[in-house]
Parts: structure tokens; C-alpha cells; sequence
């Protein structure tokens, strides 16, 4: 239209030589200019006052501007012009959002603990409206006047806030920004933005890096800097919520609290279900707290990467993550000590240099290793529940700590102490699926911490711990675990004692690749949930004939050690397993099942039995399970002969519903010889169902908290760090409830809520 207008004009002048036609023509161009630089129905301010006040807005009808006649709405963009101020007195739309910029033009948008519905992009400009784009800044409260006000981005893909057409260099950002983009739409940051926070609640938001200047600078999410107002620390947070992605270029300054200084934000809130999207080489986000529960994945990229960091002193570390995963082609290093909730995934042609790392596994629910083979510097297995599959052998170079959980190895190989500076630290926990399990530069001085090694018997069920305790001469171990469902009774052949071995389990170990010596070693089996009346019963034997070396007694009812003194050369060319010299009975009952559940009123134990002759009544015990002492706690009379299934059951009301117990039946025929059932276990009711009980704020910053109990009930509040350290248990009230959590140090806890029926589980942040 320039161009147009320019002919006509130069031939009005030269042709005609008018001047009157010429300053004509030239008009119309002014005008057909003008009009292209606001859309129809555009509102712009003519005085400052109320959004909802038409007196205070003109509108564009494509030619001149006229008196509003009603207020602006979500398909009108509107300009806020100089010297205005424009003030809401209640929630609003817009479409394009235009404000002027010029320096000293004072507060413009007072949202006043109210929120704007923008449809379109936030643009600054100068000169007279539409005037034209511009990033000068304000150092005044140019938007907000309350911590309450909020700007919220609805609608479709588009650009949001353009380069060069806005400033985040004002110190007074007293509102805070919410991304709702439609779902599969991606609203893109072209400039610095500063608020007090951002929500990214939906769809898609993506940080652009300003490849335009060397070296490339980030459009960085900054926060407000009103030191008298919000203190000279840390403050502002991100926080993407579950189903949002925010997706950022950048390396440095992805988020601070202030760009030309070295404050951090307060927090970065990746929330379960939430996306975050690294494409940056070597990201940085400035975050005095990180709560990484979401997804976090590194694509894109032309070098290799590292996973995050943080510079500035008054930041912590971002080295906890629920879900990591990695795609592209280009590898990614993972930091020193990383801790892991979720699943750690290779769906590209890159890899995740993983072997500097010490590896932290705390999930609650199952993780995975997926894509590739793992091999980290340590390994700490801390699983309050679910289980770990590497999916593939795993590869340890130094120290593999077990304190809690279950490691599913599914046939593939454990190897750890590869390095030889090392070693094997147990508390708890165990493995399975064990194709074969290799420990290199076994210690000199073996212990029960560093020579224990828990398999769990998946035929037979239980953990199947093997432990040696002696001085070894060094070198590397190696142990197979071969399991078979069920166990061999009257095996015919007797201990080098003499004793004859009755029964002998089908599963056994064999041991290999050890330095043999003569020196003294003490091997002790556990025979945890097996059928075992007395520990004394317990021997180590061979797959059907006699153990080397001489019978120990067996140790510990809990544990249920069978044990054996020899030699580490004896290990060598041996099966091991579990055998028991008890006398067992034939008598005239055969047992089919026995099984146990919950109810209301206690546990209910429930058994059946066939060919049931002359018999007189069943018995019922029970154990706890950590000391294993075995009570007569009811009786049942017999039906009566019969050649049919007959089914009994017996409710246990004195069961406490959070313990958990081991029952066994014992059988009493009319002549006085008895049988027993095999034991069983009922583990405690727990509900893990935390989604009725919440508490506010969670993550907590300041203020008092509370949770939405319901009333009439006594509540047992328990409060465990994430490693499962009991800090504090109190029965609940409002005031001491929100004392105790307030008191915590930051950091992650777990909260255990009972009422005597049902027990919640409620994981707590601390910031």
C-alpha cells in the first residue's frame, strides 16, 4: 500500500502539477496507513479509568475512531494509551493486549486482584496508540498492584509476547502469568518476561533462544525485584501442572529471579504429570527449591549434553527427578549424584553417560531402566514400594547400598564393585531373577553388612538371604541361584553327623570364581517363610547329599538361619540350600487350602480340607511376624467323616488391623496325633489411597497448613523423611498438625494418617 500510495502521488505532483490534488492524495494515504495498524472493532483508552466503563474507550470502525458502546471483549484487541491507567473491576477478556511503554508512563494496567483473559499476544509500544512496537521499559508498577492479579493466556498456537515488543526490565511486576493453551497448542515466548509467577496449566509453552546475536541469549522468565516488598532472597516460582509441557531453547538464565543480578527464584515445581522439555546443551535453571516430579526430556541439539545445574550460590541442586528420558542423537551426562523416582528411558540414538553417577532409586511405585544397559558409579536402592527392572544387566562400578525395596532382574546379571574401590553395603531389601550375581574385590573381613546377599525365593515365596562371615583371601564372587517350586521330603541321606536330612528345598546356590583358601567361613541360608516350627530343625545341605563342613545351630526366629561352618574352598562345586531334620506325620486329613482377609470385625482365616477321617477339631495360631512365637488363639469342631471338600474358617477379632501376623491350623484326629497346615501370612491392611485426605499448601512455603480431616475420628499422624526415618508421631489436632509441619527443615516427607480402620499415605513438600 506504501508503494501504491507513493505512484499515485509523484503522478498527482508531476503530472497535474496540483498541489491541492497532491496534499489530497497524500491524505488518503495517511489514512489508508493508519488503518492498517489496528484491527476493526480495536478499543483504545481515551482517559483513564474502569475496563467496564464505555466512556473511558473509543473503537476502530476501519476509518476513524468512535465512542465505545459497549466494553471490550475476547475478539477486541485494545490499546492502553499514554498517561492512562486502566483499572478492573471484576474478571475480563481481551484479544490483543497493547500497552504503552514509554519511559515514566507510570502504573497502565491495574488489575487490582483480578484476572485478564488475553486471546491474542501482550505487546508494548510508544508514541501515541496504536503507536509502534517497542521493548523501552517502565520501572513502575506498570502491571498488577496485587499479588492476586493475574494475566491468563488462553486459546490456540501463537506467539505470545514478541522480540522487541516487550520489556521485562521493570522491577514492580505485581501480577502473575497462567498458560492455558488449548490441548496440542503451543503458545512461544519471543521476549523476557517478569511476574511474580507462572502456571503453565495446559497445552504447550516454549521458551525461544535469540539465535539472532553471538553468543545466542535466552528470553529468561524472571520474577519481580522489589527487595522492600518481597525481601532481597530468593521469590517467584514456575510451577507446571499435571498435563502442561513448557519447552525451553535455552542454556543459561532459563528462569532467575533477576538476569542483571545473581538471585535465584524460589521454586521450580515440576508437578507429577507435568512435561518438561530441555533442547539447550547445557541448561541452567536458578532455583533455590526444585520439585522435579514430572517428566523432564533432553532432545534436539547439534553437542553433547548435561542433564541441569544451577549456578548462583543461593541455588540448590536439581538432581532429583521423577522421569528422565533421552532422544535425539547427542549423549547426556548425568550429574554426580542423582535421585530417581520414576523410570529412566534412551528412546534415541544418543546415550546417557551414566558412569560418574550415584545413582539414588526412591520411587514408590515401579521403575524402569529402558533402552539401554545401566552402568553407574554407586547404586542406592531406597524403594518404599513398587519394584526396580533394569531390564537388562546391571553394572555397578563402586558401591551398591541396599537399604529398602525389590530389584527385578529378570534373568540378566547384577555385577557390582567392577571398579575394585568399592563394596556391597546391607540393611534391607532384596533381589530376584538373578541370572548370575558378581562380586568383584569381595572384602577381606566379610559381615553380615557386606557379605549378605538377599535373593528372593520366587518358587516358594520369602527371601532367601545367603550370608558368609569370615576372612576371605580376596579375589571375586560369583553366585547362581536356581530355583525350583517345592521341596523333597524323606531325601534318604544323612548329615556328616549322621542326622538324617528329612526334607530339602529345591532351590539351591552354587558359588564360583572365588579365591579359595582354607580359612574358617560361617554360610548361613535363611529359611524366611518357610514352614518352620523351631529354627533348631534347620540344616545347610547339599541337592541330596551332605554339606561340606560341620552343622552350626540354627539362629534368630525371625531370620531363620540354617548354618554351616567350613571352608571357602569347600564353597566350590557345591549346591547349597535349606534342609530340616523334623519328623513329619502321615495322618488322615488332607489339606487343600488356607487363606486369610480382612474384614470389619478382624482378620478372617479360611481353610479346606479333604478325606477328613475321625477327626476331632482344628486349632488356630498366630504369630507376629517379628518374633515369630506361635499362640493358640481358637479352635474349630470337626463336620465330621467325610470324602467331600469340606471349608472352615475361623475370624481373629483381637488382630490388630495395621500388624501383620502369620496363622497356622493344627489338626487333632480322635486318637490324639495331630498335623499342621502350612503357615501363611496376612499382611496389614493398608490403604495408600491418599486421594480424600489433601493438605494445604502442598508444596508449603509460609503460613499456617491444615488437611481436610473428617470429624468424630482420633487420628495418628506419623511424619518420616523420605528415607523412612520416623521424626514424629502425635495424635492430631489443628494446632499441632500445622506446628509440626512448620517446624520441618525443607525437604521431601512422607505422612502416615490412621484412624484405627484405614492408615493414608501422603507424600509432603517443605520448601
Amino acid at each position: 500500500m506504501d508503494a501504491i500510495c507513493f505512484t499515485a502521488s509523484l503522478s498527482a505532483f508531476f503530472t497535474c502539477r496540483i498541489y491541492r490534488l497532491f496534499l489530497s492524495v497524500a491524505g488518503v494515504c495517511l489514512i489508508l496507513q493508519f488503518s492498517f495498524s489496528q484491527g476493526i472493532n480495536a478499543y483504545k483508552t481515551i482517559a483513564s479509568g474502569d475496563f467496564h466503563n464505555i466512556f473511558i474507550w473509543v473503537v476502530w470502525d476501519g476509518i476513524s475512531w468512535n465512542p465505545a458502546v459497549v466494553k471490550p471483549g475476547q475478539a477486541n484487541d485494545i490499546y492502553i494509551n499514554q498517561t492512562h491507567t486502566l483499572r478492573l473491576l471484576g474478571n475480563e477478556e481481551t484479544k490483543n493486549l497493547f500497552i504503552n511503554a514509554e519511559p515514566g508512563a507510570g502504573q497502565k494496567l491495574n488489575l487490582n486482584g483480578y484476572n485478564l483473559n488475553v486471546f491474542g499476544s501482550l505487546q508494548a509500544f510508544s508514541g501515541p496508540a496504536p503507536g509502534s512496537p517497542s521493548n523501552a521499559w517502565n520501572s513502575q508498577n506498570w502491571i498488577g498492584n496485587s499479588i492476586n492479579s493475574t494475566l491468563t493466556f488462553k486459546g490456540n498456537s501463537r506467539t505470545l509476547i514478541e522480540k522487541n515488543s516487550w520489556s521485562a526490565q521493570t522491577t514492580q511486576s505485581r501480577f502473575s502469568v497462567i498458560f492455558e493453551a488449548n490441548a496440542g497448542e503451543q503458545f512461544v515466548l519471543e521476549a523476557p518476561f517478569k511476574t511474580l509467577s507462572f502456571t503453565v496449566r495446559s497445552g504447550q509453552v516454549l521458551q525461544k533462544l535469540d539465535v539472532s546475536v553471538i553468543p545466542n541469549v535466552c528470553f529468561t522468565l524472571s520474577f519481580n525485584t522489589e527487595t522492600t516488598v518481597f525481601g532481597a532472597g530468593p521469590f517467584g516460582e514456575l510451577i507446571i501442572e499435571p498435563g502442561a509441557t513448557f519447552i525451553s531453547e535455552c542454556n543459561a538464565t532459563i528462569l532467575n529471579r533477576s538476569t542483571s543480578g545473581t538471585v535465584s527464584a524460589l521454586n521450580f515445581d515440576l508437578q507429577n504429570g507435568g512435561t518438561l522439555i530441555l533442547e539447550g546443551s547445557t541448561p541452567r535453571i536458578e532455583s533455590a527449591n526444585f520439585q522435579m516430579n514430572g517428566k523432564v526430556i533432553h532432545r534436539g541439539g547439534t553437542s553433547a549434553k548435561i542433564f541441569l545445574s544451577s549456578t548462583y550460590a543461593d541455588a540448590s541442586s536439581p538432581n532429583a527427578v521423577r522421569d528422565l528420558e533421552l532422544q535425539g542423537n547427542q549423549n547426556l551426562t548425568l550429574p554426580l549424584n542423582l535421585t530417581l523416582l520414576g523410570n529412566l528411558e534412551k528412546s534415541g540414538t544418543g546415550n546417557f553417560i551414566t558412569t560418574g553417577t550415584s545413582l539414588t532409586l526412591v520411587g514408590s511405585t515401579n521403575q524402569y531402566i529402558l533402552g539401554f544397559p545401566l552402568e553407574v558409579r554407586d547404586l542406592i536402592l531406597n524403594k518404599a514400594g513398587g519394584i526396580f527392572y533394569p531390564n537388562a544387566s546391571l553394572s555397578i562400578q563402586r558401591n551398591l547400598t541396599l537399604l529398602q525395596g525389590i530389584m527385578d532382574l529378570s534373568g540378566s546379571n547384577l555385577l557390582f564393585n567392577t571398579g575394585l574401590a568399592g563394596t556391597l553395603s546391607y540393611s534391607g531389601g532384596s533381589w530376584r531373577n538373578i541370572g548370575q550375581l558378581t562380586y568383584f574385590g569381595i572384602p577381606t573381613n566379610l559381615t553380615g553388612s557386606n557379605a549378605t546377599f538377599p535373593f528372593e525365593d520366587t518358587k516358594n515365596g520369602g527371601i532367601r538371604k545367603v550370608q558368609l562371615l569370615g576372612t576371605s583371601a580376596g579375589g571375586n564372587l560369583s553366585i547362581n541361584f536356581t530355583e525350583y517350586k517345592g521341596a523333597e521330603y524323606n531325601s534318604e541321606f544323612d548329615d556328616v553327623d549322621g542326622t538324617p536330612i528329612l526334607y530339602r528345598l529345591f532351590s539351591y546356590f552354587h558359588f564360583s570364581n572365588l579365591s579359595p583358601s582354607s580359612n574358617t567361613l560361617e554360610l548361613r541360608i535363611s529359611a524366611n517363610d518357610l514352614i518352620v516350627d523351631n529354627v533348631d530343625d534347620l540344616r545347610i545341605v547339599g541337592t541330596g547329599y551332605a554339606a561340606p563342613g560341620n552343622h552350626l545351630a540354627g539362629l534368630d526366629p525371625g531370620e531363620l538361619w540354617a548354618r554351616r561352618e567350613l571352608t571357602f574352598a569347600d564353597l566350590l562345586g557345591v549346591n547349597f540350600t535349606v534342609g530340616s531334620f523334623r519328623t513329619l506325620s502321615i495322618l488322615p486329613l488332607t489339606w487343600l487350602e488356607l487363606n486369610s482377609e480382612s474384614t470389619k470385625e478382624g482378620n478372617l482365616i479360611k481353610w479346606k480340607v479333604a478325606r477328613e477321617k475321625e477327626n476331632l477339631l482344628f486349632e488356630v495360631y498366630r504369630s507376629e511376624v517379628s518374633n515369630l512365637k506361635w499362640k493358640k488363639i481358637g479352635e474349630e469342631r470337626s463336620k465330621g467323616d467325610s470324602d467331600l471338600i469340606q471349608e472352615y474358617s475361623y475370624l481373629d477379632r483381637t488382630a490388630e488391623k495395621f500388624q501383620s501376623y502369620f496363622y497356622k491350623i493344627r489338626q487333632i484326629d480322635n486318637d490324639g496325633r495331630d498335623s499342621w497346615s502350612h503357615v501363611i501370612r496376612k499382611n496389614k491392611a493398608i490403604n495408600l489411597q491418599s486421594n480424600s485426605i489433601q493438605i494445604f499448601p502442598n508444596p508449603h512455603a509460609f503460613g499456617e497448613i491444615s488437611i481436610n480431616l473428617k470429624a468424630g475420628s482420633e487420628y495418628e499422624v506419623s511424619v518420616l523423611d523420605f528415607s523412612g526415618r520416623l521424626i514424629k508421631r502425635f495424635i492430631y489436632s489443628k494446632i499441632d498438625f500445622s506446628t509440626t509441619l512448620k517446624d520441618l527443615r525443607p525437604g521431601a516427607y512422607i505422612l502416615g494418617i490412621s484412624d484405627g480402620n484405614y492408615f493414608h499415605q501422603i507424600r509432603f513438600l517443605k520448601n
